[in-house]
């Protein structure tokens, strides 16, 4: 080599990482990074080497940004490099943060192509998930132009957990095998504990993050320098000044207050309390019960950044469990929910374009509709044999038949047999409507007694009154009454019910009396209620008659003379007598109006045919 090369090595900064919530953590983070890169400015080392995890979100605030681009900054006035690869807490779909660093000139991502610094080639492989590590390619890697280097040394940095160290994901002797071309020293990243060893004819190092972030990184922060010559390679270990995290165990024995044997101890570390982050561990006796929030109060009293309490007692109260901590792997498991969920085609093109990642998230809608569009234009639509087959989970199986038992609870409370029903005259018999049919039938007769109501038995004709069968005329009235009801009632057809009804109106009122006027009892015809109920329906039956006492006069229909005279004391007869006289009969126009309320009432609804139950009005 020409002169000898010095390179800081430093890994997991996690920058914007707000540590147990506080914002004096987050600007811990930074000043970490910022003595890093301070120190590699007075030393004047050849380059900065970032093993991953620079940010600690894939998402960092506008505030971390620009405070990371003002630290980066230093470093290009000072004309240092820096050489960076994306860990996997900052990893994103397509463009990485580092991109736009690059972009800016304050960094230069790593790959499979060399960075020259001196006599020093410099590859990258960025965080690689467990699952996709056996199908790593190792070609494409470009050699370096030896022509021009004497001696030239080739370092990787990675950011992954590598066997022999704990939780590894990566078999390192069979990476260096693999690799097209010899490495002089792996600088890695991912893992927060500083490690250094050699595999094979290689050098292996983790620098350990630059601040902690757990408890259980006990060890000093620290970061290397790399460095190589014509007599080989070192690697050597500085530490950095970090906030102080004080474990303070206590353990509590029988016999004394518990309060105070946890606030003694607290008071034997009075110098270390103030802007440290404590945590204090609770052992011993389990029969006293302690509130948290009592014991940090005091800590903060005392100084205390950060106070964390943790009773041990709660977890020695329980039986030692086993437990089995399996891995898995993600693609499969997201491969698996899909089957589950039986998407369609659409679907599955959906899913797709969402989990790609060279799809950019401002082009999903973009791609989205096109592929469904192709996918709608193969279709035939004309074919008889096709159809969309919408796959449902049971727990959607369960409602639907949940529903479908509701609706039928409804049907049969509304449709049931009819009851008796006050209608003039001998006429005995009731319509019902059975199951789902839409034929109108007869049921059993009933006795009904004569309407009472004065303003509607004035329309009267006279049948037989002993006789228990129907006259002809109720027989004719009953025609039109079924013709009338066995048509759906809605909205749209209100007017055509309200002339059906009319028009038998006219016809039973114009017919005279076929039956002898020595027999009593008179039966009014299908009077104006019945189609005045029929467009509206039962639920409206009291409103329509009361509207209709102060309706204007709309029609006047004037009756012919019957020919047969009522036998007299009979109350029928006093109103045919009057019929006689000519007095004309006032005709509410209630239908119109009804059939007008029920269009505003239901604006805005599919008209929905319903069915009444013609029982309830004979």
């Amino acid at each position: 080599m020409n002169r000898e090369i010095r390179i800081l090595h430093t890994a997991d900064t996690h920058l914007g990482y707000k540590q147990y919530h506080s914002e004096v953590r987050r600007k811990d983070l930074f000043a970490a990074f910022e003595i890093v890169i301070n120190d590699a400015i007075d030393m004047q080392v050849d380059a900065v080497v970032h093993a991953g995890d620079l940010f600690d979100s894939r998402n960092p605030t506008l505030e971390d940004l620009l405070e990371t681009i003002n630290i980066l900054s230093r470093l290009k006035v000072a004309n240092i490099p820096l050489f960076g690869i994306v860990g996997n807490h900052e990893s994103k779909q397509n463009t990485q943060w580092l991109d736009l660093l690059e972009e800016m000139g304050l960094a230069a991502r790593l790959g499979k192509k060399p960075r020259l610094v001196g006599d020093v080639a410099i590859y990258g492989i960025d965080s690689v998930p467990k699952s996709k590590i056996p199908l790593f390619d190792y070609s494409g890697f470009e050699a370096p132009d030896t022509s021009q280097l004497e001696n030239c040394r080739k370092l990787l940095v990675m950011h992954q957990i590598v066997q022999p160290f704990p939780y590894a994901e990566w078999d390192c002797a069979d990476m260096v095998e693999k690799l097209p071309f010899r490495v002089d020293a792996i600088l890695l990243g991912d893992y927060h504990k500083y490690e250094k060893i050699k595999v094979g004819e290689t050098w292996v190092t983790y620098p350990g993050s630059t601040e902690r972030n757990s408890a259980s990184e006990s060890e000093p922060r620290s970061y290397n320098i790399i460095t190589l010559s014509d007599k080989g390679l070192e690697i050597s270990r500085r530490t950095i000044p970090t906030r102080h995290f004080l474990p303070i165990p206590v353990t509590l024995k029988g016999g004394e207050k518990s309060y105070e044997q946890i606030f003694s101890a607290i008071n034997e570390h009075l110098e270390e309390l103030p802007g440290s982050v404590v945590f204090l561990e609770i052992s011993g006796d389990s029969g006293s019960v302690l509130s948290f929030s009592e014991i940090e109060e005091y800590l903060l009293n005392k100084g205390a950044l950060v106070p964390r309490v943790r009773d041990l007692r709660i977890k020695e109260s329980f039986p030692d469990e086993v437990l089995k901590v399996t891995f898995s792997d993600p693609d499969h498991a997201v491969a698996n929910e899909i089957k589950r969920m039986s998407l369609n085609d659409g679907g599955l093109i959906v899913d797709e374009i969402i989990r790609n990642p060279n799809v950019p998230r401002s082009r999903v809608d973009e791609e989205t509709e096109g592929r469904l569009s192709k996918l709608i234009e193969v279709i035939d639509f004309k074919d008889p044999d096709f159809r969309i087959e919408i796959p449902i989970s049971s727990a959607r199986v369960m409602e639907s038949q949940e529903a479908i038992h509701d609706i039928e609870i409804r049907l049969n409370e509304d449709i049931k047999p009819a009851t008796e029903t006050e209608f003039a005259g001998k006429n005995e018999f009731i319509g019902a409507i059975t199951g789902n049919s839409d034929i109108l039938r007869a049921s059993d007769r009933i006795e009904s007694p004569a309407i009472k109501n004065p303003e509607f038995s004035a329309v009267s004709l006279k049948s037989s009154g002993s006789s228990s069968e129907p006259s002809p005329l109720s027989e004719s009235a009953s025609e039109s009454v079924f013709e009338c009801a066995s048509e759906p009632v809605s909205e749209s057809v209100s007017e055509s019910v309200s002339e059906c009804a009319s028009e038998s109106v006219s016809e039973l009122v114009s017919e005279p009396a076929s039956e002898p006027a020595s027999e009593p009892a008179s039966e009014p015809a299908f009077p104006q209620e019945i189609h005045e109920i029929l467009t509206k329906g039962p639920e409206k039956e009291m409103d329509i008659l009361k509207e209709g006492e102060n309706e204007p006069e709309k029609e006047v229909v004037n009756l012919p003379e019957p020919e047969a005279e009522a036998s007299p004391g009979k109350e029928a007869g006093s109103k045919a007598d009057e019929l006689s006289g000519g007095k004309p009969i006032k005709v509410s126009d209630t239908t119109g109006k009804a059939a007008k309320k029920g269009q505003k009432k239901g604006k805005g609804k599919p008209a929905v045919p319903r069915q009444y139950n013609l029982g309830d009005y004979l």
